[in-house]
């Protein structure tokens, strides 16, 4: 018979980082399964599975039952119909509609009564009926690979260093004045640094307007840096309020949405108020009015030395571990089977188009009302190479991990995790309960088990700095 293939994803949490393979159903019964495992080849396995007649039986009743609420037949009152009339009638149809729904259920049951954790979606090869109502059946599974990691004991790594400099804050509290900034209006000029309120009318190629795309009251802060086109902004300097200005344009190049990046446009430009921004004078006062925590201008400072110093160290953290997998990777030659790269490819895919169908609808204040998306289709395959490769490699990572966590072997006390989940508790902004609840804890503790791991990692490794 041909093989069929079942919706099983690939033992990812979400994405991936979770190798947890769960029963079906929420009571977990005593396997009635007769399984026998067969190596086909380094991943690949047959799982042979023999399904007891009892097993079906239950199934059929319980699907003859439901049927039988619904079933009307002359001769019956609804829902009265016996059970031997159904089968009967129905019986061969009701079996074959029972176990193409069981058969998910009884694999996710036979591997894990076997030890086998799928890394795609399993294939029935074989499917046979027993004479006395059984089953038997034969699927063929591809298993998660597992790496005997070499090469974590010669690691040379490099430790990025920044001291955060006067200079540095200055930015950051000319950025703080930019965004307390105050605004009023003047009757002069537009200049670089104002602020532009217009009425945007939409022309075509020969300046004639297109009706139904005006856009009133529109708002612009000009010389912003990231302006999606310096080039409109750049037409209308000098214009004052009360007057008309066609400009031609075009928008970045580089801009994300990839339906306006580089597209000209034509509009006509209607000045109804030009506002002069004042910034804040960088005193104690101004510091709180940044925040009511900060008593003076140097408390202010202080803060943002602190955080700029955080950010650093956690940059020239995760770019250790980055250097660490590196290693590894390049140390450690892991064959992946088809079906695991293929799975994870189909979630990264499903994950892209879920987030594109959230970001519908955004665009930029021109083009206001148009469907930029509308006759864009696409075009899957067009990054199969690129998915491809970001596939494997995180999941050859994945898979260093899993094999650094048997060769290192490290524990997480209570008291650890509880310590552990209250900083991330204070970090996230959630109580420590509720985040002791909630599914991501179990992620947590395997986080806290990283941090271990690479500790362990990078105290025997040779460590240099670099100051940058």
């Amino acid at each position: 018979m041909p093989e069929r293939a079942w919706g099983f994803e690939s033992p990812l949490s979400q994405v991936i980082l979770s190798k947890v393979f769960c029963p079906s159903g929420p009571e977990k019964r005593t396997s009635e399964l007769k399984t026998n495992v067969i190596e086909k080849g380094k991943w690949e396995r047959d799982l042979e599975v023999e399904v007891p007649a009892e097993r079906i039986n239950r199934e059929m009743t319980a699907a003859m039952r439901r049927y039988q609420k619904r079933l009307e037949i002359p001769g019956f009152r609804k829902g009265k119909v016996p059970l031997k009339v159904i089968e009967k009638r129905f019986g061969p149809s009701i079996r074959h509609g029972v176990i193409e729904d069981l058969l998910p259920a009884l694999i996710r049951e036979a591997a894990e009564q076997t030890g086998l954790l799928p890394a795609g979606s399993p294939r029935i090869t074989a499917l046979d009926e027993v004479e006395d109502g059984g089953l038997t059946f034969t699927a063929s599974i591809d298993i998660w690979p597992e790496v005997e990691v070499q090469g974590d004991d010669v690691l040379e790594l490099e430790q990025l260093a920044h001291e955060v400099t006067d200079a540095e804050i200055d930015e950051q509290i000319e950025e703080l004045r930019g965004r307390n900034a105050s605004e009023r209006s003047v009757e002069r000029a537009l200049a670089t640094g104002d602020v532009l309120i217009a009425d945007l009318q939409r022309l075509d190629e020969e300046g004639t307007v297109v009706i139904g795309e005006k856009y009133e009251e529109r708002y612009f802060q000009i010389g912003s840096d990231d302006a999606p086109s310096p080039e409109f902004e750049e037409a209308l300097i000098g214009i004052e309020p009360g007057q008309e200005r066609k400009v031609s344009f075009s928008y970045r190049s580089d801009l994300p949405n990839e339906e306006l990046a580089g597209k000209e446009e034509h509009f006509e430009v209607k000045v109804r108020e030009v506002r002069e921004r004042v910034l804040p004078e960088v005193d104690d006062e101004f510091a709180k009015d940044v925040g009511a925590q900060f008593e003076s201008l140097q408390a202010l400072k202080d803060h943002i030395r602190s955080q700029m110093e955080e950010r650093w160290q956690y940059m020239a953290k995760q770019k250790l571990r980055s250097d660490v997998m590196e290693s590894l990777v390049q140390a450690n030659e892991v064959e992946l089977p088809p079906s695991l790269v293929q799975n994870y490819v189909e979630s990264m895919r499903r994950e892209r188009e879920q987030q594109q169908q959230q970001g519908q609808g955004q665009g930029h204040d021109h083009d206001e009302g148009h469907d930029h998306d509308e006759g864009h289709d696409h075009d899957e395959d067009s990054m199969s190479d690129e998915e491809r490769e970001q596939a494997e490699r995180r999941l050859k990572t994945y898979l260093i991990m899993e094999g650094l966590r048997k060769k290192i072997s490290v524990e997480v006390s209570d008291e650890e995790f509880e310590e552990y989940l209250a900083t991330r508790a204070e970090q996230s902004g959630m109580k420590l309960e509720e985040l002791k609840r909630s599914p991501r804890a179990v992620d947590l503790r395997r986080d806290l088990e990283e941090d271990k791991i690479f500790e362990h990692l990078q105290s025997g490794a040779k460590i240099t700095g670099k100051a940058i």
